[in-house]
């Protein structure tokens, strides 16, 4: 035996499939299948200790790309699974499962024109009219909607498993809103990352070409071809499971990502509400289930939809990708007809079989199913969260009984499936040199293209760590892998760049964005702000303490204390004792201080603030880059070990890092639009506020010659350097007041933040109206008021501290106004209200 045969038998030598079950790895005499020898080889090569290495550098990549699947119910984002194993498929196998889904594809299409339309198979009696109007998903409002010469599927998943023999049968289709691809190519983008030249020398089909021809696809939809297309990728919004997906496959497709908040319908025509104004949309690429799409017309209590889309969709104006009403297509119920209706609309024989499915409601139907339990499983017609499979073989008598009378209640509702075997794969756990075995199931993914229905080279495999479970999902915990279609030639390489045909106009200016995105690049902005300056005072204090031995010291940080706890609201029980009066308390207030720094649960504390700031990032995820994702990930990551000074003080330090390297990344790499100058305006505003109350509060709980003082106004402020280097060692109020405040040179000074708000302002506002803007205005306002005042002139006061504290008010009472007025113009979008009915209606 050689050496790498004797390697590939260590890797597989607790790996000891089931018998009765087809493996994906191993034949049944337990031997490797030969297309998985090279991989085998490969991976034994690099060995174990470099294979956990590359486990550990995946899980950071998914990391820092922010992949996750949020799970419903649960508040925590759950992290995306990988496993560092793909599946291997040779194209013989895999062109029978292409003609297979395309073939479904073309026949699903054809049921969706036909119901929707002449609906010849219900005349003919081909599928009883109860499988599509009783058991749920056809909607009625639809039905006159469409145009059927232009109303096709454009996308499709399709799961499919194997029985024991390996053969491959459709388990379930996803129409709606199909989830998945996105997850698969950032699978194969992370697995190309961490084995590329294992991938690169496998011969691996790409996926690019897929997603180049959805692009042309949906953009082939529009009825408006004298200007480019705006498509929309329409979200139900943070909370839904993938919405990760959603915010990346806009970013990749090139789209706009959208909430239902974002569109309105006006004269039959749906818009994107932006802050330059409405802009037409053309085609909609929705994640947003049928019933929810429209309150006027279908779910009335819907959130997730826009009031009035399905008149725009009949009135021609808009298209829906894919249609609304698709939805009944995933009735299972389907599935016992299917075969049928194939001969009916394509006149062939179905390639791909479903799993034999029986609909309950035909009578003989019902007693085969329940005079062999140990042969099926009991699903409703349409998935339902509250109504889940039930395998017969698992149930008491009682339980029978029950479960008879309720479907017996309504049979139509329900169908039963005879229970694959499935097929195992092998899982890289990391923790071992073994491969572990999983129960795997595969989803696939077909779009139309200009020479009918084409598949994606590739596909999302979930595997469940449990080598018996039966149903394997995302939210019982499944892990995924990629799918490598292995080639017989050289591919060539697709990407999603455009090509030489054609060329492309010249644009400095992309689409506008949502009032949504403005108003969360905003508060991005305030909240990165808001953490950022309370570090930097917490960072002070905690210096001050450390550095406490003489009682001038001490008073010194006394008053910090103060002023931590007035600022941050965070009720510290500092503000009424002006700090401490010995050292006595001071384990009490290093307790504190961790919960101020780390607390994620009350307001004004740092990592609330970091939280905040975290969630309006993943708002606008499509519009954020790579390295700022990154920094973004940092953030959620960083934490204090202990509560001890050091631990504080040291974590502090990282976030003032990291809150510096986002600054340089919005200032040297963002692209001087709309959303940079939201995302600065909020942070200008945050700072000049801040600085404001900060020294309000300095002066409120101090003399203003206190020098001690000032100085550490100077290090929260980080110009002490500059400060040094023009006075020497001479801290004085008039000087310090001057560089802090009126100082136009230094980024962190009064001044210099209301220079830019102007500069920001005058950008948003530029072009809108004929009038001065109201926010301008205000500004003009807290300029003005500015300029009554200077250092010197503050000093020559009789009581320069009530001068300044009463000028430094009046100030922050206008930038408030200046805030609510950006809200009011640019975030706070109100329809135009009709009155219906009454005397006037």
């Amino acid at each position: 035996m050689n050496q790498r045969t004797s390697q590939a038998a260590n890797l597989l030598s607790g790996y000891k499939p089931a018998p009765g079950v087809y493996d994906e790895l191993c034949l049944p005499d337990g031997k490797s299948r030969e297309k998985y020898e090279f991989l085998l080889r490969t991976l034994n090569h690099l060995g174990g200790a470099e294979l956990r290495r590359r486990k550990e550098d995946s899980l950071r990549i998914l990391k820092e790309s922010g992949v996750t699947y949020n799970v419903y119910g649960d508040e925590r984002e759950r992290a995306w699974g990988l496993d560092l194993f793909p599946l291997l498929m040779d194209s013989k196998e895999w062109d029978g499962i292409e003609r297979g889904l395309s073939q479904r594809s073309e026949l699903l299409n054809e049921i969706l024109k036909d119901v929707y339309g002449p609906k010849r198979s219900l005349y003919e009696k081909k599928i009883p009219h109860e499988v599509l109007f009783q058991s749920g998903g056809f909607l009625r409002a639809c039905a006159p909607v469409y145009d059927f010469t232009n109303f096709r599927l454009a996308f499709l998943a399709t799961d499919i498993s194997r029985d024991s023999q390996g053969n491959f049968y459709v388990i379930g289709d996803r129409v709606q809103a199909p989830s998945g691809s996105g997850y698969a190519l950032e699978n194969r983008i992370v697995l190309s990352r961490i084995f590329p030249s294992l991938y690169r020398d496998s011969q691996v089909h790409r996926v690019a070409l897929y997603f180049r021809a959805l692009r042309r696809t949906l953009n082939s939809f529009s009825s408006n071809k004298d200007r480019e297309p705006l498509t929309i990728l329409l979200t139900p919004g943070p909370g839904n499971e993938t919405y990760f997906e959603h915010a990346y496959l806009a970013g990749y497709l090139g789209y706009i990502l959208a909430q239902a908040e974002d569109l309105t319908v006006r004269d039959n025509k749906v818009f994107l509400k932006t802050i330059e104004g409405l802009q037409q949309v053309d085609v909609i690429f929705r994640r947003v289930d049928d019933w929810y799409m429209d309150p006027l017309e279908l779910k009335g209590d819907s959130l997730l939809g826009v009031p009035g889309i399905l008149g725009a969709v009949r009135a021609g104006n808009v298209t829906v990708a894919n249609p609304i009403g698709s939805g009944f297509l995933e009735n299972r119920a389907i599935h016992a007809y299917l075969s049928n209706l194939c001969k009916f609309y394509l006149g062939e024989d179905l390639i791909l079989p479903n799993v034999p499915t029986l609909w309950m409601g035909d009578e003989k139907s019902r007693k085969e199913v329940f005079s062999n339990p140990h042969k099926y499983t009991i699903k409703p017609a349409i998935r339902s969260p509250l109504d889940p499979s039930v395998f017969l073989s698992t149930l008491k008598e009682k339980e029978m009984m029950e479960l008879r009378t309720k479907v017996e209640t309504r049979p139509e509702r329900y169908v039963a499936q005879e229970i694959l075997a499935g097929s195992t794969s092998p899982i890289f756990s990391g923790d071992s040199e073994e491969l572990l075995i999983g129960k795997s199931v595969l989803r696939t993914f077909t779009c139309l293209s200009e020479n009918g229905y084409t598949c994606m080279p590739g596909g999302l495999v979930r595997v469940s760590p449990k080598a018996d479970e039966l149903i394997i999902t995302n939210q019982r915990g499944a892990i995924s892998k990629d799918l490598w279609i292995l080639a017989s030639e050289e591919k060539k390489e697709f990407s999603l760049l455009p090509g030489q045909i054609g060329r492309m106009p010249i644009k400095r200016k992309g689409f506008g964005i949502p009032s949504r995105v403005a108003d969360n690049m905003f508060w991005m902005g305030r909240y990165a702000e808001r953490a950022e300056n309370m570090s930097r005072l917490l960072r002070e204090t905690v210096h001050k303490i450390l550095e406490a031995e003489e009682s001038y010291e001490k008073e010194q940080f006394s008053m910090l204390l103060g002023i931590l706890d007035q600022l941050s609201g965070y009720s510290l029980g500092f503000f009424e004792t002006n700090g401490l009066d010995s050292l006595d308390s001071l384990d009490s207030v290093r307790e504190k201080i961790f919960q101020l720094a780390t607390s994620p649960y009350s307001s004004g504390s740092i990592r609330h603030d970091l939280n905040f700031f975290v969630g309006t990032t993943k708002a606008v995820r499509d519009r954020i880059s790579d390295d700022t994702r990154y920094l973004i990930s940092r953030f959620e990551s960083e934490a204090p070990g202990n509560s001890s000074y050091d631990e504080v003080l040291e974590y502090l330090q990282k976030l003032v890092n990291l809150f510096a390297s986002l600054s340089g990344l919005a200032n040297e790499s963002m692209s001087r639009e709309t959303g940079y100058f939201f995302l600065d305006m909020g942070k200008r505003l945050e700072r000049a506020q801040f600085l404001a109350r900060l020294i309000l509060a300095t002066i409120e709980r101090s003399s203003i010659y206190n020098k001690s003082m000032f100085e550490s106004l100077l290090n929260v402020n980080d110009i002490r350097i500059t400060y040094r280097r023009r006075y020497k060692y001479r801290i004085e109020a008039e000087s310090v007041v001057d560089i802090l405040i009126f100082d136009e040179s230094n980024p962190r000074s009064l001044a210099f933040q209301l220079e830019k708000l102007r500069e920001n302002t005058l950008f948003s506002s530029s072009g809108k109206d004929e009038e001065i803007s109201e926010e301008i205005q205000r500004l003009t306002d807290v300029l003005v008021r500015f300029g009554e005042e200077d250092a010197k002139r503050i000093f020559e006061y009789a009581d320069p501290a009530g001068g300044l504290r009463r000028w430094l008010e009046d100030i922050l009472a206008q930038l408030k106004s200046v805030s609510d007025a950006v809200a009011a113009k640019y975030f706070r979008y109100v329809e135009n209200q009709v009155r219906v009915g009454g005397p006037y209606g």
